[in-house]
């Protein structure tokens, strides 16, 4: 009975030391998924802040090339009469094929 007693002790110990790596696994865990969600939220953003860095450098390049295009029909209106003609009927001649 003396070796039974002497490892309830050893096994209480065991339990107490199970017990304590579970809490510190479950806080591991815990903490990974914050680290997770926050890596996860920062490049969100960073690819948000990005898209719309792209969008307003194509809407500002089409606005430009947009002027370009209105101040050449203005100032040569027979020439873009003459290309817009020929640019329709190209395309009609590729879409009878």
């Amino acid at each position: 009975m003396s070796g039974s007693s002497k490892s309830e002790p050893g096994i209480a110990r065991l339990q107490d030391d199970i017990a304590a790596l579970k809490r510190d696994v479950t806080s591991l865990v815990e903490h990974l998924k914050l680290g997770a969600a926050s890596g996860a939220q920062s490049a969100a953003d960073q690819f948000d802040d990005g898209a719309h860095r792209v969008y307003h450098g194509i809407a500002a390049e089409g606005d430009r090339v947009a002027k370009v295009v209105c101040r050449q029909v203005e100032e040569q209106p027979l020439v873009a009469l003459l290309i817009a003609l020929g640019v329709g009927y190209i395309g009609g001649r590729l879409q009878s094929r």
